[in-house]
């Protein structure tokens, strides 16, 4: 019986280790500290909602260029997995942040699983009630790729209304401190 709890305990452990569940954001968790430090490789991508839009956008070196979205909106990447609890536990969080700016703010939610079906993830949008794109298919993974060889999940990465990179977050972020940079990158 004890041998048993510890061997859950420990599969428990390895299970979640691919998740950062670290309450809140510091400077131990932020990769790039400053937007000199940032520099993106220039590249096209074409992501792929789930109700199949494309979102077109180039990475530039300061940033990303969102064709829709530049000069209009601040742009949020959410790269999460539907498996990871921290991931889920953002959601009532971008809900509210992208209804609280909605008219210069916006989520694209890049899925970074590759063993889900399109129905899955209607399912998985249904459930949380999520409003904002989420995008599937081999693209996001070359995205997550240029955005810094993401590994583990959520790793969110704002930039400005100009395409500016403003800030990595990895792990849960407390609210206060998402909105906080947020009005940062609308007021950009």
């Amino acid at each position: 019986m004890k041998k048993s709890f510890l061997i859950g305990l420990m599969f428990i452990g390895f299970l979640y280790s691919g998740c950062d569940t670290k309450s809140t954001i510091d400077d131990s968790v932020i990769a790039k500290k400053s937007l000199q430090e940032s520099k993106f490789v220039s590249q096209t991508f074409n992501l792929t909602t789930i109700d199949g839009k494309v979102i077109n956008f180039k990475s530039t070196e300061e940033g990303i260029d969102f064709a829709d979205f530049k000069g209009k909106k601040a742009i949020l990447i959410d790269v999460f997995a539907t498996w990871c609890p921290p991931c889920i536990e953002e959601i009532p969080v971008l809900k509210e942040v992208r209804e609280k700016y909605k008219d210069n703010f916006e989520i694209v939610s890049v899925l970074f699983e590759q063993d889900k079906t399109k129905e899955e993830i209607v399912q998985f949008i249904a459930k949380h009630g999520i409003t904002y794109p989420i995008t599937m298919g081999e693209e996001n993974f070359r995205l997550a790729k240029e955005l810094g060889d993401i590994k583990k999940v959520p790793e969110m990465f704002l930039f400005s209304k100009d395409g500016k990179f403003i800030k990595k977050f990895v792990g849960k972020i407390p609210k206060e401190e998402l909105d906080q940079y947020i009005k940062m990158a609308i007021g950009n």
